[in-house]
């Protein structure tokens, strides 16, 4: 897609909303989300819509986090079951995500960028906290009198760069 016409999208999904918030009567926006289509006309559908896809792709954000919290471990193959159940609900948010923004809706596609952005960003606090919990646990642990210890202080700051625990194999993957 060109630049100019590219620019003409934007400035259509423009005319749009401001015709919109005038009271214009405008075309209508259709909205599949897998298993129920909309038609949306009014501001308030477009809010609800708007407001659904947010709430998805935040929690298809998070999910995809819980995924990473079941760690695997040698001789408890129990852990597989919620791993897969918790990965075919992310599979069908991803799935009605992308049904959603096929419309070609330009305002659609970034509300639902939008609504994983946010997700990612309440991903990566919650990991920052987990992190630092973490190495103040160690730290508390390699000092019990509390006059500190060089040599484990370095090897703790190890370990928490590289816990598995907290590294990501769903994450980052892509929504569509």
């Amino acid at each position: 897609m060109s630049a100019p016409q590219l620019l003409g999208v934007f400035e259509d999904a423009r005319r749009q909303l401001v015709g919109r918030a005038a009271g214009a009567v405008t075309r209508s926006v259709y909205l599949n989300l897998v298993f129920k289509a909309y038609y949306l006309t009014t501001t308030r559908q477009f809010a609800l819509a708007y407001f659904f896809l947010i709430v998805l792709g935040i929690a298809e954000r998070l999910f995809s986090f819980c995924i990473d919290c079941i760690r695997d471990k040698p001789g408890q193959p129990w852990r597989i079951f919620p791993r897969a159940c918790i990965y075919y609900v992310v599979t069908l948010i991803r799935y009605v995500l992308m049904m959603a923004i096929m419309n070609g809706y330009v305002p659609m596609l970034l509300i639902t960028c939008l609504g994983l952005a946010l997700g990612q960003i309440i991903v990566e606090g919650i990991r920052y906290v987990l992190l630092a919990r973490r190495a103040s646990r160690r730290s508390k642990a390699a000092t019990p009198d509390g006059d500190g210890d060089s040599t484990s202080s370095a090897k703790d700051s190890v370990d928490a760069a590289g816990d598995h625990h907290l590294r990501s194999n769903h994450i980052g993957e892509s929504c569509c």
